[in-house]
C-alpha cells in the first residue's frame, strides 16, 4: 500500500472558481472541490479536462421565461498558463492537435497541484476538431465523442508530454473519459495492466444519463491504432461507456450509499459507495469563515472538527447567517430582481433544471402554499438553475416558475435568479433559511448543494434520496419529505406543506433558540462529515490503494 499514490484525475468539467468557466453543474463542482482538497491535504493529484473557450453557456431569461443560451466566454489567456506543449492524437483520416494549458492549485500548506486544460481550437485543426473547445456539452453534431476522445486519449498523451509518464491511479470521474482506457492499454501493453491502474466513479442512476456509442460511430472517428484495442468490448455492436469503465477498472464506486444500491442492481455487480462531499473553505460564507476561524480554528484542515459547532453561542450563528442573508438580499435588489425582507422565512432551491428534480414541486398545490404565506405574514422563495441545451422539459420548468413569479400571489413572493453559477450558488446556500430538494426517488445520485447549505447552518427539507438518506436526523439536521420506500406524490406534498406550516416556519418565527440549535446541528452533524476531506481519504484508503494491490 502506498501512503501517497500519484493520481491523474480526468473530468469533462472542473469547477475551480467562478471566473474559470469550465463547469456546468454538480459533476464539475465536485471535481474542483476534490482537486482543491487534494492540494490542501498534500495529495499528489494532477487534473485533466478540456479547455472550453465559450464555457457552458450564459443563461438569459425572456419575459415569458424562455431560456436563451449565449456564449459564456472568459479570460482563459490570463487565468491559465499556456505551457507551449502540444500533442497529436491520430484519428481517422485526420490528426487531432491539442495545445496544453495549465492552472495551478495551491493548498493551505503550500502544496501545488497542476490542472491541465486541453485546447483544440488552434489553426492546425480541422473545423470539426476546433469545435471540441467551443462549449462544454456542446450541441454540435459528433462533437461529444470527439471531446471524449480528446479527454481520454489526448489526456493520457498530454500527461506524458508534460513529464508525467505514468501514474499509480488514473481516476475517471464519470464515463466521459472512458477512452483513456484504450490509451492505457496502448501505453502499458495489455488490458490487464491497464485495468490495474483505473479507478472509475459513476454519477447517475438514470438510464438516459449513460453514454452509448455504436461501433460504427467510434470506428468512423477513432483511428485503427486505438479502435483495434476495443474490438472485444462491444455488446450488440455498441459500447456502453459506463459498463466498459466498470468492467475495466480495478476499483469503481457510486457516490452515496443509496446510489450504490441502485447502481449495483442496474449493472448487476457490486458497486460500493463513497458519498460525495464539499470543499469547506470554498463554500462557507465569509461570515461563517470568520466565525469558524474564531471558534474552531482547525476547521479548514480538519473539517471533522466542525462537530464542535454545537458549542458556539446561538446568537453568533444567527448573526453570521443574517449577514449572509443580507448579502443575498442586496444581490437580488441591486440587480432589480425583486425586493426581500430579512425577517421573512426564505426557501432556497437551485440546481440543474431536469424533469426528475421537479423544480415546481413546491407550487403543485399553490393555494395551500399561499395560505401558509398569509398565515405567517409572508414567505419568500428563491430559485435558480440552468436547463440543458434545447431540453424542453427543463426549459418548461423554468418558464413555469418565471410565470408564477410575475403573478400577484399575496404574501408569497417568488424570485428566479438567472445565470446560475458558483457565486449565486454560494450566496443562496448561505443566505436562505432552508434548503429544498425534491427529486423523484431514486434518481438523485448524491447531490451536494444541501451539504453546502448545512455548512452555513441552513437545514435541509428533502425527499429521502442521495446523500440525504445518510445525512438526515429528523428535526435535528432538517426534515424528510415523505418516506424512502415509494414515490407517492400526494403524500410527499402533504408532508412538505404540513412540516412547513406546523413545525418549520413556527420554529423559525417563535423560537430562535431552537432554530439556532437546528443550525448548529446541521453544521455539527452534516458539515463535519459530508466534506471532500473525508471523501478523498476514503478514495485513498478504499479506492486508490486497492487499485495498486
Amino acid at each position: 500500500m502506498l501512503l501517497n499514490p500519484r493520481i491523474a484525475y480526468f473530468s469533462m468539467e472542473i469547477g475551480l472558481k467562478n471566473e474559470i468557466k469550465e463547469y456546468a453543474g454538480g459533476l464539475g463542482i465536485l471535481a474542483g472541490d476534490t482537486l482543491k482538497t487534494a492540494a490542501d491535504m498534500g495529495v499528489d493529484i494532477v487534473g485533466v479536462s478540456i479547455l472550453y473557450k465559450n464555457g457552458y453557456f450564459k443563461q438569459q431569461l425572456a419575459e415569458d421565461g424562455e431560456q436563451i443560451e449565449a456564449a459564456d466566454s472568459w479570460d482563459y489567456e490570463n487565468l491559465l498558463q499556456n505551457t507551449g506543449v502540444k500533442v497529436s492524437v491520430p484519428i481517422n483520416n485526420d490528426t487531432l492537435h491539442i495545445e496544453i494549458w495549465k492552472y495551478e492549485i495551491t493548498g493551505i500548506t503550500g502544496k501545488i497541484n497542476p490542472v491541465y486544460f486541453l485546447n483544440t481550437d488552434i489553426e492546425e485543426n480541422s473545423q470539426e476538431n476546433r469545435y471540441i473547445s467551443f462549449n462544454l456539452y456542446t450541441p454540435y453534431n459528433n462533437t461529444r465523442i470527439r471531446q471524449e476522445i480528446a479527454l481520454g486519449i489526448g489526456g493520457v498523451m498530454a500527461l506524458k508530454a508534460m513529464g508525467h509518464p505514468t501514474f499509480d491511479v488514473y481516476h475517471l470521474n464519470e464515463s466521459h473519459a472512458a477512452f483513456a482506457i484504450a490509451a492505457l492499454r496502448d501505453m502499458l501493453g495489455s488490458k490487464e495492466d491497464a485495468k490495474k491502474h483505473v479507478c472509475f466513479t459513476t454519477h447517475t442512476p438514470a438510464e438516459h444519463g449513460h453514454i452509448i456509442h455504436s461501433r460504427s460511430e467510434i470506428e468512423s472517428i477513432l483511428s485503427p491504432e486505438y479502435s483495434s484495442l476495443l474490438v472485444e468490448d462491444y455488446e450488440n455492436d455498441s459500447l456502453h461507456l459506463t459498463k466498459f469503465s466498470l468492467l475495466n477498472s480495478k476499483f469503481h464506486n457510486a457516490v452515496s450509499e443509496k446510489h450504490s444500491e441502485v447502481s449495483s442492481k442496474m449493472f448487476d455487480m457490486p458497486i460500493p459507495g463513497i458519498t460525495n462531499g464539499i470543499h469547506v473553505s470554498s463554500w462557507a460564507s465569509k461570515h461563517f469563515q470568520k466565525l469558524f476561524d474564531e471558534k474552531i480554528s482547525t476547521w479548514r484542515n480538519y473539517p471533522e472538527d466542525l462537530q464542535k459547532a454545537e458549542g458556539i453561542l446561538g446568537d453568533l450563528v444567527i448573526n453570521a447567517h443574517d449577514e449572509s442573508k443580507n448579502e443575498l438580499i442586496n444581490y437580488v435588489e441591486s440587480n432589480n430582481l425583486g425586493h426581500l425582507k430579512l425577517d421573512i422565512f426564505t426557501i432556497g432551491f437551485a440546481r440543474r433544471v431536469d424533469g426528475y428534480k421537479r423544480s415546481g414541486f413546491l407550487f403543485y398545490e399553490l393555494d395551500r402554499l399561499k395560505a401558509i404565506a398569509e398565515k405567517f405574514g409572508g414567505l419568500q422563495v428563491i430559485f435558480s438553475g440552468k436547463a440543458y441545451f434545447d431540453y424542453a422539459d427543463g426549459e418548461d420548468h423554468i418558464a413555469y416558475v418565471i410565470k408564477l413569479s410575475k403573478e400577484d400571489l399575496g404574501k408569497l413572493k417568488i424570485i428566479y435568479l438567472p445565470n446560475y453559477d458558483m457565486n449565486i450558488s454560494a450566496m443562496m446556500v448561505s443566505g436562505t433559511d432552508i434548503w429544498l430538494n425534491n427529486p423523484i426517488k431514486p434518481l438523485e445520485a448524491s447531490g451536494t448543494s444541501g451539504m453546502k447549505a448545512a455548512l452555513n447552518g441552513v437545514p435541509n427539507l428533502s425527499t429521502l434520496d442521495g446523500w440525504w438518506v445518510e445525512g438526515i436526523r429528523e428535526g435535528i439536521t432538517g426534515w424528510a419529505i415523505g418516506n424512502e420506500e415509494d414515490n407517492n406524490e400526494e403524500a410527499e406534498l402533504n408532508d412538505m406543506y404540513s412540516k412547513l406550516e406546523e413545525i418549520i416556519i413556527p420554529t423559525y418565527q417563535n423560537n430562535k433558540r431552537e432554530w439556532a440549535r437546528l443550525m448548529k446541528s446541521a453544521i455539527a452533524y452534516n458539515a463535519s462529515h459530508f466534506n471532500t476531506h473525508r471523501m478523498l481519504s476514503e478514495y485513498i484508503n478504499k479506492g486508490y490503494n486497492m487499485s495498486l494491490e
